[in-house]
């Protein structure tokens, strides 16, 4: 795999490298290319369409590489590889032709059956691309499809509808039904937040200074609220990209909405406050459903870093 790197900051290398895109308040666009090396275990490999043909090669072939001569793993590796680990549940909804009767999770690969044929596969992710691998073991067919733009009906589509071809499947049109509609359609409704109507009348229980503290989560770090030009700001800390505008929404509850547009990450940000009328502590869930699950606001519970000393009011 000579044309494959092992690090996320490949991906903004110049040269012949696929540009990212992705829709940022509605409209499709280049985004900067996600350079972090901290998700290099997770996603940090950089391939052509080349590199994962042969990677394919080594998986449907038990480790052996093109040539056959050279054996990265063994048959039992692969049996271990592709042997379900965690059982997960099947839904009852969608497609009747993608409606699994075994799914699971094997180790590193999502593994289920498809048209009768056992079929191991897995998706990857980031921000302007997105991929899928699809193997079908017993007729040693594998299909990678990579994207440089964040449409998963696209690469199901695409994936798909290649796999049925060699399956002699035609009673499905992919395109016409998981993938987006035309551009020339009307465009759609924006995204609605999540949770109840907004109550719009509502008021904050403080001024906006009585907010503006800093923060902070047991395994996440700091998180600082000030009043800036009479307006509340929000900084995460560790992540210096996630600044955010204050927006109230309802009750103690505002909306962040994050100065980088690119992060297409809106969060509410909620205020619990002790009987005395201090502030106790701070939540934060995400506030549109495409959300990436990556951002795990869910996850953290701010409490004031020194209580002993009031927020301004």
């Amino acid at each position: 795999m000579t044309d494959a790197k092992v690090n996320t900051s490949a991906a903004g290398a110049t040269g012949n490298v696929a540009m990212t895109h992705a829709p940022v308040d509605g409209v499709v666009r280049p985004v900067a290319p996600f350079t972090s090396n901290n998700t290099n275990p997770a996603g940090g490999i950089n391939a052509s369409a080349r590199d994962m043909a042969k990677w394919l090669i080594v998986q449907l072939d038990s480790g052996r590489t093109g040539d056959s001569t050279t054996r990265v793993f063994t048959a039992q590796t692969t049996r271990q590889l592709w042997s379900m680990v965690t059982p997960m549940p099947i839904g009852t909804g969608g497609l009747a032709q993608l409606r699994p009767n075994f799914l699971g999770y094997a180790l590193g690969f999502n593994v289920r059956d498809y048209r009768g044929h056992k079929f191991v596969t897995h998706t990857g992710g980031l921000p302007g691309y997105l991929s899928m691998v699809s193997l079908i073991p017993d007729m040693k067919l594998g299909v990678s499809v990579l994207t440089n733009q964040e449409s998963g009906a696209a690469f199901q589509a695409i994936s798909y509808w290649i796999l049925d071809q060699y399956l002699h499947a035609t009673d499905v049109d992919w395109v016409a039904r998981i993938a987006p509609p035309p551009a020339n359609t009307p465009k759609p409704p924006p995204e609605q937040p999540i949770g109840p109507p907004r109550d719009s009348l509502s008021r904050p229980s403080l001024s906006l200074a009585g907010y503006a503290c800093r923060y902070t989560d047991a395994w996440y770090g700091d998180v600082t609220v000030m009043l800036e030009r009479g307006k509340l700001v929000l900084r995460m800390v560790p992540t210096p990209g996630l600044v955010g505008d204050l927006e109230h929404w309802q009750h103690d509850t505002f909306v962040a909405r994050w100065r980088d547009r690119e992060m297409r990450a809106d969060a509410y940000v909620t205020f619990a406050l002790n009987p005395d009328g201090s502030i106790d502590q701070v939540k934060m869930r995400k506030f549109l459903e495409s959300t990436d699950f990556s951002f795990d606001f869910q996850d953290l519970l701010l409490k004031r870093q020194n209580p002993n000393v009031a927020c301004e009011r």
